[in-house]
């Protein structure tokens, strides 16, 4: 007689990344040279809201800078700010798969910082993958839009929530994208103002607000903004 037991399958929800599960067309694969980010925040909250800014494009990547500290008056010294992300782009040109941008994101000022997360969109969004620490998926599973507006996103990743809604547009043609809490319809996250797509060269600086509950969830603010900003310019 075999006693034997069966083990009992694990279910899990349309928008958990589970890392067993590897059969197309929704799948989540765990990439063991990634940490996995933790549940807790890598940034302290803050009392107010701090307005971070996207520097010049250069060769391959930018970096996001927080706001310059007062200066003191005792020192003469110019306070100069540690940048806070590093991004970088690249070009897949892998002749099996259609051509794509991946875009990665580590923390720090350079390519060699801690391993935040990544996406890979083709040009014609028909591939769309995307990265979170240690763990890859479909963007689909991810993203969804909102009424099928390509203005109005939600971002459901783990136990992090949110909605972008991209709908109002400044005077100057920039798209003024506020971040909810996924939940809610006024509690405000951050907002995210990328340079106007049509605009002449000097292009603005884009720009990201993040208020003090958003530092909670940084990085999947910042991941979202950029792939909301993507999914935006491969449409235009």
């Amino acid at each position: 007689m075999n006693d034997r037991k069966e083990p009992i399958p694990r279910t899990t929800s349309p928008n958990e990344l589970d890392p067993e599960v590897e059969g197309l067309p929704d799948y989540a694969v765990s990439n063991a040279s990634h940490s996995r980010p933790p549940q807790y925040s890598l940034h302290t909250r803050p009392s107010h809201a701090l307005v971070y800014t996207f520097t010049d494009w250069a060769s391959d990547s930018l970096l996001l800078m927080p706001p310059r500290p007062p200066s003191s008056p005792s020192s003469s010294r110019l306070t100069i700010p540690h940048p806070v992300y590093h991004i970088s782009v690249s070009l897949n040109l892998n002749p099996f798969l259609p051509i794509s941008y991946t875009t990665t994101i580590r923390h720090g000022g350079d390519a060699q910082g801690p391993f935040v997360g990544s996406f890979e969109m083709s040009l014609s969004q028909m591939r769309a993958i995307v990265t979170i620490g240690d763990i890859t998926t479909r963007l689909s599973r991810i993203l969804s839009s909102v009424n099928g507006s390509l203005r109005h996103w939600t971002w459901d990743c783990g136990n992090v929530h949110l909605r972008w809604d991209c709908r109002n547009v400044l005077d100057d043609g920039s798209p003024m994208c506020i971040c909810y809490a996924h939940d809610s319809v006024s509690t405000q996250l951050a907002s995210f103002v990328p340079p106007p797509i049509n605009a002449s060269p000097p292009l603005p600086a884009a720009t990201l607000t993040v208020f003090p509950e958003g530092h909670d969830c940084f990085d999947h603010i910042l991941i979202s903004a950029l792939i909301v900003e993507r999914k935006r310019t491969l449409d235009y």
